[in-house]
């Protein structure tokens, strides 16, 4: 089926511009959307986003991806925007945003997270009833039961994390309140999780993965109170995307989801 793309603007409650885009599939009538959330220190051209996005599209079903504020071309600064919290309201942002597209059908939302865009998916999710599925790959708990709680101690020293961007090849410095914040217990995901009566969900854990060990994101199956389905894969590593195939094998599953749920 084909598609439309749009590159869009959204803004959230800071005044801030979150770089966005848009796949719409060329059919009459109303349609589903999914949000794509990206993971830590990602963005909207993340392959594997983009890979769902085509894929999800030629379903007949639009979505949705964006890069949160303070981090690649949305407005911002790491120092200042980069936060966990900050990526919560941006989400909001992007939902008031698709409530406003007159081809979107508000029944037949779905939500989609890598990592801590899955956390987040989790968090999203127990805040609105009237999302439908959503599907979390990898997902944690908390940061501190990821390779990064190995990284807390200095990390906290120094103030900042270093780390190379895979979007452009730079060193990004990630400040120690990005951490903090995202540890808050606003955000517990547990909690959300039992919450969660309406939706249906997909939860997809890798036993390979070396930066969320899978019994992380098992936790937050178990906490979940409504329809859902665990895929643990035994070769799914944390950054899946380099093996077409494992990318291929993974995606084929949330689409499926997807189809089934929301079409």
């Amino acid at each position: 089926m084909k598609f439309d793309t749009e590159f869009v603007k959204v803004v959230n409650q800071k005044g801030l511009r979150l770089s966005a885009e848009l796949y719409k599939p060329q059919i009459r009538g109303k349609l589903p959307l999914v949000i794509l959330l990206h993971g830590f220190t990602g963005y909207k051209e993340d392959v594997g986003l983009v890979d769902i996005a085509k894929r999800l599209a030629e379903k007949g079903i639009a979505s949705l991806r964006f890069t949160q504020s303070g981090f690649g071309d949305s407005d911002g600064t790491l120092a200042s925007d980069y936060r966990f919290s900050n990526y919560r309201d941006d989400a909001e942002a992007i939902f008031r945003y698709i409530f406003e597209l007159s081809y979107v059908d508000i029944t037949r939302i779905g939500v989609y997270g890598h990592s801590i865009g899955g956390k987040l998916a989790v968090l999203f999710c127990a805040d609105h009833f009237d999302i439908r599925s959503f599907c979390v790959v990898s997902a944690p708990v908390s940061l501190v039961g990821t390779m990064y709680g190995l990284l807390q101690k200095e990390w906290e020293k120094t103030g900042y994390f270093e780390k190379i961007s895979s979007r452009d090849g730079k060193i990004v410095k990630i400040p120690y309140a990005y951490f903090t914040d995202a540890e808050s217990s606003k955000h517990d995901v547990l909690q959300a999780a039992h919450r969660i009566k309406h939706a249906q969900a997909l939860v997809i854990a890798g036993k390979a993965d070396r930066e969320v060990p899978w019994q992380e994101t098992k936790k937050l199956y178990e906490a979940l109170q409504c329809q859902k389905h665990l895929l643990v894969v035994d070769a799914l590593v944390h950054k899946y995307k380099s093996d077409l195939s494992l990318m291929k094998q993974i995606h084929s599953s949330v689409i499926d989801f997807f189809v089934n749920t929301l079409v």
